[in-house]
């Protein structure tokens, strides 16, 4: 049965169209083919790095209540790189969310890390990947935090000025993960910078 209430049907209505194009046009679809190259895998990973590393800081600032704690997964992805050898970049500026644009963010990380349950089947199939353990984050579904997080904003009480602020704030993650894994590593520009646009 799907759970939803007001601010979760306002989330799933408005980033519906950014979360199809994440699914048909994304890098990440590479992931879900029969076969997965060292390339594709890390180059992947890269971009996730980026994503977190852009958006993480923020949310875990920001929802560190006993009820809901965003638990980190950069640390996951920097593993599973180290096992293949993979390189790290250097930590970027993180972007600063208002404590509402990182419930919405956390909205679009919990929920494809929950994805990420599809992809560990697969992607164990992999023999360069199984023998380096370089699932971590892949396998962070099973801390089962998106459960997690879905009962503790049911719990919540938002005004329609915060659910709007909670919706760009999963906008602008979903179009972040769009860009990178569109753009690719080269998003470690030192001259890039990401922000939340909050004239809209």
């Amino acid at each position: 049965m799907l759970v939803s209430f007001p601010v979760l049907t306002e989330l799933r209505t408005k980033t519906q169209k950014l979360h199809s194009q994440l699914e048909r046009e994304s890098g990440f679809s590479d992931l879900m083919k029969a076969t997965v190259s060292y390339d594709q895998y890390v180059s992947a990973l890269k971009n996730l790095h980026y994503f977190l590393s852009t958006l993480e800081p923020s949310i875990a600032f920001h929802l560190s209540e006993n009820k809901y704690r965003y638990q980190r997964r950069l640390w996951c992805v920097e593993a599973d790189l180290a096992s293949l050898n993979g390189l790290i970049h250097p930590t970027i500026e993180p972007t600063d969310l208002t404590y509402n644009e990182a419930i919405g963010a956390a909205y679009v990380i919990e929920g494809s890390t929950l994805g990420g349950k599809l992809l560990y089947k697969r992607l164990q199939k992999q023999d360069f990947i199984a023998k380096a353990s370089a699932l971590s984050y892949f396998s962070f579904y099973r801390k089962n935090t998106w459960s997690d997080y879905i009962g503790w904003l049911e719990k919540q009480s938002f005004n329609p000025e915060a659910i709007d602020s909670i919706c760009l704030g999963a906008t602008h993650a979903f179009e972040l993960l769009l860009e990178c894994s569109s753009t690719g590593t080269g998003l470690y520009s030192a001259n890039r910078e990401y922000g939340i646009d909050r004239t809209d």
